[in-house]
């Protein structure tokens, strides 16, 4: 009978265990309470059991923002050699003449290191002439052996003045300057030339100017009247040598003056007065009365008009038989008075005029 007992005790205690297990764990569902509301009721839970995971470290980051960026080698950067390292030659035709009026310039420059594109900043380079701008070209590079041609025009007219002409080649960069000169030859046909080429029967007029001493030579201008000096002679007048117009008359190599003595190159002006040179002693260039040369630019003669060699021929050669002469006194002389040549009478050339063309003449050699 005790045994019994024993077994339904051991029975009741498992049945309440397997109830409370089931009540905990939520297999009951729901309970219903006195006043129709639901309440779930707890369930039971058995978490795994928390186990620690070992530390580990995890590596440095670095912000991107502060990795240096890799840098790849390159070539050295060219340096710049500036101006200073250059030379700039100007060559070509260098000179200009109505037939020729184009100057041909030739510009060349040397230097190992040259100027490049990719390490320095462009040059403009100049051409001046006289002072004048005549050509530019921007963003130059100049290299050793490298050239820059300029053709330059020169405008050339009758009565253009003859003078050498300086050409200015100018290399810029910023505050540095590279400079050459270079002379060109500028001259001019002669005056005759001009008048041959024009065809004019009478292209001058002949001004004596009695009371200075001087003779003007006038072209004609573009209206046809003489009104452009052309040229300007010192000369020795006279007591005797009359005012007025005249023409220019008959010419002779040379001709016999008073005193017995002789003159070269003779062109009448009216009766028996003339423009000639200096009087000689005899009909030979080696004996000119030098003390009377030397007295060119006052009046010394009887009544003729005396001039240099050189100024007589120029008549004689240019001034055909008809060309007018005005022979007048004024106060005031309307151009430069011109140069005048000293004979030093020791010199053993004093027998010859400086001025006479003559091959023979020793002042020319």
């Amino acid at each position: 009978m005790k045994k019994k007992w024993i077994g339904i005790a051991v029975l009741l205690i498992l049945s309440g265990a397997f109830l409370a297990l089931w009540l905990h764990s939520g297999a009951a569902g729901e309970t219903v309470l006195s006043d129709g509301e639901a309440l779930r009721s707890p369930v039971a839970t058995f978490a795994e059991p928390e186990t620690e995971e070992p530390e580990t470290e995890e590596p440095e980051t670095v912000p991107e923002e502060t990795i240096p960026p890799i840098i790849l080698p390159d070539e050295p950067p060219v340096p710049d050699p500036g101006l200073s390292s250059l030379g700039m030659e100007l060559s070509g035709k260098l000179y200009a003449t109505p037939d020729h009026p184009k100057v041909r310039l030739k510009v060349t420059f040397s230097g190992e290191l040259g100027l490049s594109r990719e390490a320095c900043e462009p040059c403009v380079l100049e051409c001046r002439r006289d002072g004048v701008l005549v050509r530019r070209v921007e963003n130059y590079y100049p290299t050793d052996g490298k050239t820059k041609k300029f053709t330059i025009p020169y405008a050339f007219s009758r009565y253009m003045t003859v003078h050498p002409s300086v050409l200015t080649v100018t290399l810029r960069r910023g505050s540095e300057v590279l400079t050459a000169e270079a002379v060109v030859d500028v001259q001019n046909d002669p005056e005759e030339v001009w008048v041959r080429k024009s065809g004019d029967p009478r292209p001058y007029s002949i001004d004596v100017l009695r009371s200075q001493n001087v003779v003007v030579i006038y072209g004609r201008d573009d209206d046809g009247n003489y009104t452009l000096p052309v040229k300007v002679f010192a000369c020795s007048t006279g007591r005797a040598t009359p005012r007025g117009d005249y023409t220019l008359g008959p010419k002779k190599t040379w001709g016999a003056l008073f005193g017995g003595v002789y003159g070269q190159y003779v062109s009448r002006i009216t009766g028996n007065i003339l423009f000639h040179s200096v009087p000689y002693y005899s009909m030979h260039k080696n004996d000119l009365e030098t003390e009377e040369y030397n007295k060119l630019g006052t009046a010394a003669s009887m009544g003729c008009v005396r001039l240099p060699v050189r100024d007589a021929k120029w008549i004689f050669d240019y001034c055909p038989v008809g060309t007018a002469v005005h022979i007048y006194d004024v106060d005031v002389l309307p151009v430069e008075r011109p140069d005048h040549i000293y004979i030093d009478p020791s010199s053993p050339y004093a027998g010859w005029d400086p001025t006479d063309p003559d091959p023979n003449n020793p002042w020319n050699q």
